[in-house]
C-alpha cells in the first residue's frame, strides 16, 4: 500500500476525480445531454481532431444498457445474486474490444489497457457483486482516456491534461462529471436492481452507501456554493412515486436542481426501510453537524482518499498500464 500510495497513479486518481467535482460546482445533473447511439458505431471512423469522446462514452453507456433490457434475469430461487448477470459480464467481455473500436487510430494501441478498466467497472459476474473498487474503475478508464485526449485535446498532448489543482475546469471535465458520472449511475443501479447485486466489501450501516462513494464527491460539489439547500435537508428527502434510476437521477427534491448526492440519498430511502439515522448513521450524521456543502464536499473527498484510494481491499484488483 505504500507502494501505490507514493505511485504517480494514485495522485492521478486523485487530482482527477477532485478536479471533476470543481467543474461541477453549481451545474446540474445532466441525465441523456447529448447522448449518442450505438457505442459500437457512434464517431466511427472519426480522426482524433473530430471524435467527439462525451458523445462516444454516452453512446457506449447507452449500448450497455440495452444489454441490461435484452438479458432478463433466471426466474429460479436465487441465494446471492442473479446467475443472469454472468451472461451479461460474458457479452461485456466478448464485445471489450468492439465497444472501443470507434476510437481514433492514435488510441488505437490502447485499447487493451482501456478495455481492462472498463471491464472492471460494472461489478464482479464471478461474485455477483458490485462495490466502489468498480467504481474506480470507471475512474480509471475515464482518466485513460482524458490522458489519451479522447475528450478534445489531441491525442497524447503534451500535457494530456492539466493537473493543476487550481487551474480552470474545462467544459469536457464539466460534461464527464454532470453527463457520463449521472448515465454510469444509471447503467450500474440498473445493474444492481435487475441481477441482484450483492454490495461488495460493504462496511454495513457504518458505510457512508452499500454501493457508491463518488456520486457523493460530485453531487456535495455541484451544491457547494449555494446557501438555501443546506445539509440538514437530505435527511427529509422524498421522491416521486417513480423511484426507477433513471427518475431518482432526475429528481431533484427540495434541492435548487437536480444534483447526485440528493438522487444517491434518495436511491437509499428507495432500497431501505425504517429511520435514515439507523440505516445511514454516518449520513444522518453529515446532515445533522455540518452547517453547509462546502464543508460537505471537502470532507467527502477526503473520505473517498481515506476509504477508497487509501484502502487495500478497494484498490487490490487494480490493475496498471502504460499511461
Amino acid at each position: 500500500m505504500a507502494h501505490w500510495r507514493a505511485s504517480a497513479a494514485h495522485a492521478l486518481l486523485e487530482r482527477f476525480l477532485a478536479r471533476l467535482a470543481e467543474a461541477a460546482v453549481g451545474h446540474a445533473t445532466q441525465l441523456d445531454a447529448g447522448a449518442g447511439g450505438s457505442g459500437a458505431t457512434s464517431n466511427a471512423g472519426s480522426s482524433a481532431e473530430t471524435f467527439d469522446g462525451i458523445a462516444w462514452v454516452l453512446g457506449l453507456l447507452a449500448e450497455l444498457a440495452r444489454w441490461t433490457d435484452e438479458i432478463a434475469p433466471l426466474q429460479s430461487p436465487q441465494r446471492f445474486g442473479n446467475l443472469a448477470f454472468r451472461t451479461w459480464g460474458a457479452r461485456c467481455e466478448e464485445r471489450l474490444e468492439a465497444l472501443h473500436a470507434p476510437l481514433p487510430a492514435a488510441l488505437q494501441p490502447y485499447i487493451p489497457e482501456l478495455a481492462s478498466y472498463l471491464r472492471g467497472a460494472f461489478g464482479s459476474w464471478v461474485r455477483l457483486d458490485y462495490g466502489s473498487g468498480h467504481e474506480l474503475a470507471l475512474l480509471a478508464w475515464l482518466c485513460t482516456l482524458a490522458r489519451l485526449g479522447a475528450f478534445g485535446r489531441g491525442a497524447l498532448a503534451e500535457p494530456p491534461i492539466d493537473e493543476s489543482a487550481t487551474a480552470e475546469p474545462q467544459a469536457w471535465e464539466r460534461a464527464l462529471a454532470t453527463q457520463v458520472v449521472p448515465a454510469y449511475l444509471a447503467l450500474v443501479w440498473g445493474l444492481q436492481d435487475r441481477y441482484g447485486l450483492e454490495p461488495a466489501g460493504s462496511h454495513g450501516v457504518w458505510g457512508l452507501d452499500d454501493y457508491h462513494f463518488i456520486p457523493y464527491v460530485i453531487g456535495a460539489a455541484q451544491l457547494r456554493n449555494q446557501n438555501s439547500y443546506l445539509p440538514s435537508f437530505i435527511a427529509a428527502v422524498s421522491a416521486s412515486s417513480d423511484r426507477s434510476p433513471r427518475a431518482l437521477l432526475q429528481e431533484r427534491a427540495s434541492a435548487p436542481f437536480a444534483n447526485l448526492l440528493t438522487s444517491s440519498v434518495l436511491r437509499i430511502h428507495a432500497l431501505k426501510r425504517g429511520p435514515f439515522h439507523e440505516h445511514s448513521p454516518i449520513l444522518s450524521d453529515v446532515s445533522r453537524t455540518v452547517p453547509n456543502f462546502a464543508k460537505v464536499a471537502a470532507g467527502m473527498l477526503k473520505m473517498w482518499r481515506a476509504e477508497c484510494t487509501g484502502k487495500r481491499p478497494v484498490v487490490q484488483h487494480f490493475v496498471f498500464g502504460g499511461v
